[in-house]
């Protein structure tokens, strides 16, 4: 018993730093583009529960509300983070544009992604809420077949303001779908659209 639990233990704490690493490689790819660099803050997003401010940098902070979903039902009056890996803030705008949820695999957790944009829209959040993976197991997107769409392509597509499949060895683009892409070329484009 004590020695699966380890496993287990060490299984999240790979699974985590491998996603961590992911957020860094989507940071990097937005902040190499000298507009988004020059007229936003790209920053990773909150861990924990806070209250009050959140800075984004030395010189710029926002209320930690604007990244939370309030409950009051059945019993529960509370507030939790929304699943933000990543936050853009817009210089020009002086305002959060878009949050940023970084999956690299689904299962379970394209159901947790789409259930926070659900609630994103119900509390009208005036940011956009994107996916951004590399899709390693090809849950998404498969190269030989553009237009093939599984249960988490479809589900993810209608609920999320973008879902962006970006891998650090690109080799395939595809933009034909309104609200899904492939390749960080379209992640930079939706990125500077929001920014102003």
């Amino acid at each position: 018993m004590y020695k699966k639990d380890e496993n287990i233990k060490a299984r999240q704490s790979f699974v985590s730093k491998e996603g961590m690493k992911y957020e860094d490689f989507i940071i990097n790819i937005l902040k190499s583009d000298p507009y988004i660099n020059q007229n936003a803050v790209i920053t990773k997003g909150v861990r924990q529960e806070t209250r009050g401010k959140i800075f984004l940098d030395e010189h710029i902070s926002i209320d930690a509300d604007i990244l939370k979903i309030h409950y009051n039902s059945n019993g529960i009056n509370e507030s939790f983070l929304l699943d933000s890996d990543i936050i853009v803030y817009s210089k020009i705008k002086g305002a959060v544009v878009c949050v940023i949820s970084v999956k690299k695999s689904f299962r379970e957790r394209g159901g947790e992604t789409t259930y926070w944009m659900v609630k994103k829209r119900e509390a009208a959040k005036p940011f956009k809420y994107i996916l951004a993976t590399p899709d390693n197991d090809q849950e998404l997107f498969k190269p030989d077949d553009h237009g093939k769409k599984n249960k988490w392509r479809s589900i993810l597509t209608a609920e999320m303001d973008g879902v962006f499949v970006v891998k650090e060895n690109e080799v395939t683009d595809y933009g034909e779908e309104r609200n899904f892409k492939v390749g960080k070329k379209y992640l930079i484009e939706f990125i500077r659209e929001l920014i102003g």
